[in-house]
């Protein structure tokens, strides 16, 4: 199958057609296009555009998508055509690339679309007043919610009610290069959660993050192909890293995979909120910095992961790098790497943190037929998953690279990736990761939250470009930048 390549999924899950070699900068993931292309969908089949359809209720689905699709059907569009061709009674009328100050004004005018999404929380987050509780129409349609994952069920659960179902999923995982691993004489990570690690001396240990230290260490080599644990070992002419965050680069990323939090202070009012930093995040970002620019380093700064040695930004794809952390999404762009593997999470005190990206569509509050629109929704969460996540040689999917979130839909996506990818073994753990969900997910926005995140990219990048800083103090500077930015 030709895969799409899925760089946005952070925020607007939008996709673009450039190279995977070229890096997703922080910008790319979380702006959205600013077009609005309104679509009238085809009338049901067998029906004229003036009789049956006209009868109909009319449900207006924002479909937040830009790909480039040869003329002719996309998949998108085909699963409004199938579903307004299997009943008569509603009548799906699509918007596609959907705005977010467009749709904020729609909302604010009274005529907003019913149904938006795909959109990950970063962006509905934006939007929190405007989407309806599903409970009622939940219980009322004895609609089956086993056949998601709970995890996943609990991300969507909040003071408002379920505010949505899931439907798109990315699992975070420890890619590794099974090459360099052998090279080195070292066991590959966990394939399991709970499993222990297995260090050269034949000891097993806790899959710690500590642990991921002591292994990236050993993997990092110098031009003399010293470790950096090694008498000798030069700092100054590494020609092989241990680790990478690879695309996971800001600070709540970070934080998130070793517990989940936020940098917003509980108990805040608007004109008096408070900006925070949980301690295992401060401990995340320490790990970080100590593994780009101490002693014995097993991370490289931003200007090598951004040179073409080291891929251009995609430094795993480097065949450099020993590890990395991605979520399930970054399927789409190793196409220089043929032995890699996927392994567990490590964790943090004995928890594993874990980070999913997600997905879905969510209900307008404001609504006038939240009972039909609900039964557009569980239609594009069951029927019409084949087509958007799955896909087929003949039509891919628009979000193939993601894993849909329907337990009865896995097996199918699976067996795709695994005729891709024949030299994987441990596809499971991609499973097993949707058990580790950030919630509140680092995506959640923040007040003021574009300018919020803008100064939490300052701060990666000056920690992944600039030794001998007083960490303490740019820390302390962070929290206080962010405190005043989340009161403007």
């Amino acid at each position: 199958m030709k895969r799409k390549i899925f760089i946005t999924f952070v925020t607007a899950l939008i996709f673009a057609s450039s190279a995977c070699n070229a890096v997703p900068s922080q910008a790319s993931r979380i702006s959205i296009p600013a077009t609005v292309l309104a679509e009238t969908a085809t009338p049901a089949a067998g029906a004229s555009a003036n009789s049956g359809a006209s009868a109909r209720i009319p449900i207006r689905l924002s479909l937040f998508i830009c790909c480039q699709y040869a003329a002719g059907a996309t998949p998108d569009q085909t699963v409004v055509d199938d579903f307004n061709a299997s009943q008569d009674k509603i009548q799906v009328i699509r918007d596609a690339c959907c705005d977010i100050n467009a749709l904020a004004a729609e909302f604010a005018s009274g005529d907003g679309p019913d149904i938006v999404g795909p959109m990950e929380w970063g962006t509905m987050d934006q939007l929190r007043d405007q989407w309806l509780d599903l409970t009622p129409l939940i219980r009322a349609a004895k609609y089956d919610v086993t056949q998601f994952n709970p995890a996943l069920m609990k991300m969507y659960a909040t003071p408002e009610g379920q505010i949505g179902l899931p439907f798109l999923a990315s699992p975070s995982v420890v890619f590794y290069n099974t090459k360099l691993f052998d090279k080195a004489g070292l066991a590959y990570p966990p394939s399991a959660y709970g499993e222990k690690y297995k260090m050269p001396d034949g000891s097993e240990v806790e899959w710690s993050w500590e642990t991921v230290q002591a292994i990236a260490r050993l993997l990092t080599l110098d031009a003399n192909g010293r470790n950096a644990s090694e008498p000798g070992f030069n700092k100054d002419a590494i020609s092989q890293y241990g680790f990478t965050w690879q695309y996971e680069n800001h600070p709540s990323y970070w934080g998130s995979f070793w517990e989940a939090g936020t940098m917003l202070a509980p108990g805040g009012t608007p004109g008096n909120y408070a900006a925070q930093v949980p301690d295992a995040w401060k401990a995340a970002w320490e790990w970080t910095y100590d593994g780009i620019w101490g002693n014995q380093p097993f991370m490289a700064s931003a200007a090598v992961e951004g040179s073409a040695e080291y891929g251009n930004s995609n430094p795993f794809n480097s065949n450099r790098i020993a590890m990395a952390i991605e979520g399930s999404w970054y399927l789409c762009c190793m196409k220089d790497v043929k032995t890699w593997d996927v392994a567990a999470l490590p964790n943090y005190t004995g928890q594993v943190g874990g980070r999913v990206e997600e997905g879905t569509f969510r209900i307008w509050k404001g609504t006038k037929h939240p009972q039909e629109a609900f039964t557009v929704l569980t239609y594009l969460l069951g029927d019409a998953v084949q087509k958007l996540v799955i896909g087929s040689e003949k039509l891919p999917a628009p979000w193939s690279d993601s894993m849909p979130a329907r337990i009865d839909n896995q097996k199918s996506w699976m067996d795709i990736q695994k005729m891709e990818f024949p030299w994987v073994k441990n596809w499971n753990v991609l499973i097993a990761g949707l058990n580790y969900p950030d919630i509140p997910s680092a995506n959640s926005a923040l007040p003021n939250n574009n300018n919020a995140w803008s100064r939490g990219n300052t701060f990666v990048n000056l920690l992944r470009s600039k030794p001998g800083l007083n960490l303490t103090l740019e820390i302390q500077n962070y929290v206080d930048d962010l405190t005043a930015i989340f009161n403007r």
